[in-house]
């Protein structure tokens, strides 16, 4: 079977969606109020060096994905361990994405479905593109991304009438310290979260693009949220805001254009489970790539089935309500998703730096 390999637009694409994904429709963190948008700047800031040292692994060790990285630095037995970590990283955080779209149709679309329906149908896709390949992935993404921009900017259009510009004073009415805080809340959900890309690493073109496209997809999703953050307050205002679950939802059901254009609110809910479907299949072949790195099978595939029902099963019963959820999304998150996003890899890139240099210098 030959190598898979993603253009880069096509991985762009898979990027922006990725990093989007649920905080289209859950927004970030919400303690700073009227001046989150502030801190999804911040975000941003810390975001770019973070992808320029994601980048440079991949120059490091062009054509590897994450785990041959980390077997390949600490060693067959601390590699592999680190590999397990990043295995069950990965299959959280699908199981997590898979559960917000789960609450979602629970409270909102299909109130008396079992919520375990709409999850296994969304995994059952995911599976399906996973078990198809990278390159079907690649192109579903460059389409969906396509259609969720056209269906952003018309919701955006469309909300203009409904802005009360008020909500945005006083501006830093709770001081810098919420602001910090919801910095560090929007920099690990949802930009830092593409380290998760690295376990992709092998499906990329072997010259630099590993630069262009995770900066570009963090700068380009960044955009996207902070307008989706700025309609959403400017439409529901921060105290109304930080009590909803699915603020763009309700933000997008107030547009009432004249007597014929209502209830649009379902446009915004497909953006949504396209973003879903894409950053779930992602994590899903990261899990799987990451099962046959560490069990030298032969193909990714061989465990598509097996390990798309487990995230899907471990997605219904991880958390006992919304509650529970939204909490452990915004407030345990931060610090458990840390030593995966940012110490594992500055690691990672420190020994892989101190090894480059000897080589080099053994070469000389």
């Amino acid at each position: 079977m030959s190598k898979e390999i993603i253009p880069a637009g096509q991985s762009i694409s898979i990027a922006v969606l990725f990093i989007s994904g649920s905080s289209l429709f859950m927004g970030t963190s919400g303690q700073s109020g009227n001046s989150s948008w502030i801190a999804i700047i911040f975000a941003i800031s810390l975001a770019v060096p973070l992808m320029l040292i994601y980048a440079r692994l991949h120059v490091l060790f062009p054509g590897k994905d994450l785990y041959d990285m980390l077997i390949a630095v600490f060693g067959a037995v601390f590699g592999r361990v680190l590999s397990c970590l990043y295995i069950w990283y990965a299959l959280h955080l699908g199981a997590l994405v898979l559960r917000n779209f789960g609450e979602f149709s629970k409270t909102v679309a299909l109130t008396s479905t079992p919520m375990i329906a709409p999850m296994l149908m969304i995994g059952l896709l995911c599976i399906w593109v996973v078990n198809a390949g990278m390159e079907v992935l690649g192109r579903s993404a460059k389409f969906l991304l396509l259609f969720s921009f056209i269906v952003i900017v018309l919701i955006q259009l469309l909300s203009v009438p409904k802005f009360e510009y008020h909500h945005m004073k006083p501006l830093l009415d709770s001081g810098w310290g919420p602001v910090f805080a919801d910095t560090a809340g929007s920099f690990t959900f949802p930009f830092a979260e593409i380290v998760i890309f690295l376990g992709a690493f092998n499906v990329l073109p072997a010259k630099g693009s590993a630069t262009r496209v995770l900066v570009s997809g963090s700068l380009i999703a960044g955009i996207i949220i902070i307008f989706v953050t700025l309609r959403n307050l400017l439409v529901l205002g921060p105290d109304i805001l930080s009590s909803l679950y699915f603020p763009s939802y309700v933000a997008v059901s107030r547009i009432n254009i004249g007597d014929f254009l209502t209830r649009i609110e379902g446009s915004a809910a497909i953006v949504f489970v396209t973003a879903l479907f894409i950053k779930v299949s992602l994590c899903l072949y990261v899990t799987c790539n990451g099962v046959s790195k560490l069990f030298k099978l032969k193909s990714y595939r061989s465990v598509v089935l097996q390990m798309g029902l487990i995230m899907v099963y471990l997605s219904d019963f991880i958390y006992k309500d919304i509650m529970e959820m939204q909490y452990f999304a915004y407030h345990i998150y931060k610090v458990y998703a840390l030593p995966f996003q940012v110490v594992i890899p500055i690691m990672l890139w420190i020994a892989a730096e101190i090894l480059s240099r000897r080589k080099s210098s053994k070469s000389i």
